[in-house]
């Protein structure tokens, strides 16, 4: 290896330099000479990069408005996406196996293993247990005792919350603050959907917070392609269009990807729009649209809304506790309760 300042490397086959790339940075400062025959094989940094993937060339088109036509990032976003080159967040590792060993019928002492591996996770877990939102009666302070106590679905579904922080970072400062503005935007509506079907009785309150966390999922690889561009090369109206437009099919995608159960796959799609129903009863999507809505209420410059009791969601609510007059108090009472819950996503 021949350095541009003259100076020289001998790297031998049989050493442990010979492990390294030749080159691994953006800058080349080396000329490699080969001594004999050789093979040169070239891998893309990104590939080896953790916690991104790609999603698979798309079988069916996406659906899109015509406004979306004259939209330059769009385009450019689209033609990654169905050409499979489109890159997305993978499932947190801790996620995959703890979801392993619940499936393989492994037992607790195995699971405390499992999360014990990222010890902020633990602590998170055992902070949870000890909080007015599950009110053991007795201080727990070890994994073991905490999983006992919250089951193992419930503690499947906030690892799986817990490790979504931070799925992708962005050196670009107006991405950097989208990526955080799209992860608190999550928390709360997942408190809130974590306090509704708690008052509804309706849907099971962890999942409805795991529900809320990933509604949209879909936002986040809009805004890892936005990253991978030089500055100047989108408006960031394009990008908030495409993400309007698009999160929710990418969302879809990104949690069949993930192998998610089909009623939390559905999430992403159905509630991006206010007047989804796909069922009699009050569901989960319900759940997750009626605090985006009480969310978004709430929100500086909000966005044009329904009136709620046109909202098919609020009418199966029937003689729940929740009317239009009350549902404002209503979470205004739970406020130290979401306050409480989104502590546990915010470090």
């Amino acid at each position: 290896m021949e350095a541009d300042n003259g100076s020289e490397l001998e790297i031998n086959a049989q050493t442990f330099k010979s492990l390294y790339p030749l080159s691994a940075g953006k800058l080349h400062y080396f000329t490699a000479i080969a001594g004999s025959d050789v093979t040169v094989i070239h891998i893309p940094k990104t590939i080896l990069q953790p916690g991104q993937h790609t999603i698979a060339p798309l079988n069916k088109a996406l659906k899109f408005s015509e406004r979306l036509n004259d939209n330059p990032f769009f385009k450019h976003f689209y033609q990654h996406v169905t050409q499979g080159e489109l890159s997305t967040p993978n499932f947190p590792d801790i996620a995959i196996k703890l979801r392993e060993a619940i499936h393989q019928d492994r037992n607790t002492a195995d699971i405390v293993k499992i999360i014990n591996m990222d010890p902020v996770i633990s602590a998170k877990l055992i902070q949870v247990v000890n909080s007015p939102v599950y009110r053991a009666a007795n201080p727990i302070s070890n994994c073991f005792d905490a999983i006992n106590r919250l089951g193992l679905t419930t503690t499947r579904n906030l690892v799986t919350a817990f490790s979504m922080n931070n799925l992708i970072k962005s050196q670009h400062p107006s991405i950097k603050k989208l990526v955080q503005t799209t992860w608190l935007r999550s928390i709360k509506i997942s408190s809130i959907s974590y306090t509704l079907a708690q008052l509804t009785q309706k849907v099971d309150p962890d999942e409805a917070l795991l529900a809320g966390l990933l509604h949209n999922i879909g936002v986040l690889p809009i805004l890892t392609f936005a990253d991978s561009l030089p500055e100047g090369a989108y408006q960031s109206t394009d990008v908030d269009l495409c993400i309007n437009e698009m999160h929710g099919q990418i969302g879809a995608i990104i949690l069949e990807k993930w192998e998610f159960p089909e009623n939390l796959r559905q999430i992403p799609l159905q509630s991006s729009d206010w007047f989804t129903s796909t069922t009699e009863d009050l569901n989960l999507n319900d759940i997750v649209l009626l605090a985006k809505y009480h969310y978004t209420l709430h929100s500086p410059g909000k966005a044009e809304l329904p009136l709620i009791i046109t909202l098919p969601a609020f009418q199966k609510l029937e003689n729940q506790p929740l009317t239009p007059e009350m549902s404002l108090q209503v979470l205004h009472d739970a406020k130290q309760q979401i306050e409480q819950t989104m502590s546990f996503f915010s470090h």
